[in-house]
């Protein structure tokens, strides 16, 4: 089991994790972006959005299952390598 610390540190890529912590935000705003090479969610203006949580919303909806879920991730992971991150 991850630990807080865990669960919250930067990543490299994008995971299912992370694509489920942007689906949960409460914060109606929150982007997942790009910031030094890492990615991370953000309601603030720094890093290059990769997608924001409404965009995610209407892509797979608020309960999407896990495979959707994974080809999100792996979309959005071919999307960062073709922009050379």
């Amino acid at each position: 089991m991850a630990t807080d610390e865990q669960a919250h540190a930067p990543r490299t890529a994008v995971t299912v994790d992370i694509l489920r912590d942007l689906l949960g935000s409460d914060v109606a705003e929150a982007n997942l972006v790009l910031e030094g090479g890492r990615v991370g969610i953000s309601s603030g203006s720094e890093g290059l959005v990769l997608v924001s949580r409404e965009e995610l919303l209407e892509r797979i909806g608020a309960e999407p299952d896990p495979t959707e879920l994974a080809e999100q991730a792996d979309l959005l992971n071919t999307e960062i390598r073709l922009q050379g991150a």
